[in-house]
């Protein structure tokens, strides 16, 4: 295959992955270039790879189960995290969302008793959104965190999500604690939990 063409086929795959708002299978983007082969997808997959993997790039691409995405490298998540899409997302959905991860799976029984009726809406603006999944369960939902949920924020697993959320509480309690020794007031405990 000529040098450009390829070179096209490249750039072309990397527009893909870039505008698209879900991970793209080998075989969708096969037929974007034309229904050519899996193997000079992967060719190309893995080209984009080498390429981003340069620390002067601020993503990469990940190849998971034969889907391709653009991801932040996690070394930049925390200082541009704030102009993501999902960022419209209102604080009371997202502490749902929140209690959804932590105790991934949770009914939707048990959530609704914790954050009130709200919940129902909460969870299907999540559903729509694609960072929960429901599942029949009796007279109740069995609500579970998605592939997608892990993949916004830029994590492997929800035992990820859990070690971050302990590191955080930890580090409430010792400001917590630094401001009632300095005599700054009382933190009210609900803003910790």
């Amino acid at each position: 295959m000529p040098e450009e063409t390829r070179t096209d086929d490249r750039g072309l795959v990397e527009a893909a992955l870039f505008l698209s708002p879900e991970p793209l299978t080998r075989r969708k983007l096969a037929k974007l270039l034309g229904g050519t082969a899996l193997a000079y997808v992967d060719r190309i997959l893995d080209e984009i790879k080498e390429a981003f993997a340069a620390p002067e790039h601020g993503f990469e691409l990940l190849v998971e189960d034969g889907r391709a995405f653009f991801q932040v490298k996690r070394e930049y998540v925390d200082r541009v995290g704030h102009l993501a899409p999902q960022q419209d997302i209102p604080r009371p959905v997202l502490r749902t969302l929140a209690m959804i991860a932590y105790n991934n799976p949770l009914t939707q029984a048990d959530l609704v008793k914790v954050r009130g009726n709200k919940a129902y809406g909460h969870v299907t603006e999540l559903i729509e959104r694609g960072l929960i999944r429901a599942e029949p369960q009796g007279r109740t939902l069995l609500l579970s965190v998605t592939d997608e949920f892990l993949r916004y924020f830029g994590l492997s697993d929800v035992a990820e999500f859990k070690f971050h959320v302990g590191a955080v509480r930890e580090e409430l309690e010792i400001d917590k604690d630094g401001l009632k020794e300095a005599g700054q007031g009382e933190i009210d405990e609900k803003e910790v939990e």
